[in-house]
């Protein structure tokens, strides 16, 4: 038979376990849920040789561009419950490097939904030597209702997209 300690320290480990992986759970889930935070829409952000700033964020359906090449990826409508939109985005050398702009290391997240990456953008990957910059046009295509959208970028924190790439209505 088990002495009345060795009963006693039982009672008492099995509640600290308990919240000890109460805890656990509680630090894990906090830590895989937080972000970095973007930079304002309108401020420029470090990137890998240089600086980023968003110039405009524009719903294709508010003016109906389209690229001078004619693209089919963009010739069909959005998906389900989607909509495009068209990032500017100025890009410039500060480094002595330069800057390496590759439109595939560019994807927009939104807080808990996932990210998406461009469904086409302009230019191909291009290099800017220090004091140069390139000009980028970028196409994504959106939940409707995503919230706290970032232009997530190559060795920085991201821009913020604010709210106005949403539809109205959505």
């Amino acid at each position: 038979m088990a002495s009345p300690a060795a009963l006693k320290r039982t009672r008492l480990l099995v509640p600290v376990l308990l919240l000890a992986l109460v805890l656990g759970i509680a630090v894990s889930a906090l830590t895989a849920t937080t972000r970095t935070p973007p930079v304002i829409l309108g401020a420029s952000a470090d990137v890998e040789g240089g600086l980023a700033r968003i110039q405009g964020v524009i719903p294709l359906e508010v003016d109906g561009w389209m690229p001078s090449t004619p693209t089919p990826v963009l010739s069909d409508p959005p998906g389900k419950d989607l909509h495009r939109v068209r990032i500017l985005l100025e890009l410039t050398a500060m480094e002595e490097e330069g800057l390496f702009f590759d439109p595939s290391h560019y994807t927009v997240s939104a807080l808990g939904s996932g990210s998406w990456g461009a469904v086409w953008s302009s230019p191909a990957p291009a290099e800017a030597r220090q004091g140069e910059t390139v000009d980028a046009v970028l196409v994504f295509e959106l939940p409707d209702r995503a919230i706290d959208l970032t232009l997530e970028l190559p060795g920085g924190p991201g821009l913020a997209l604010g709210p106005g790439h949403h539809r109205g209505g959505s």
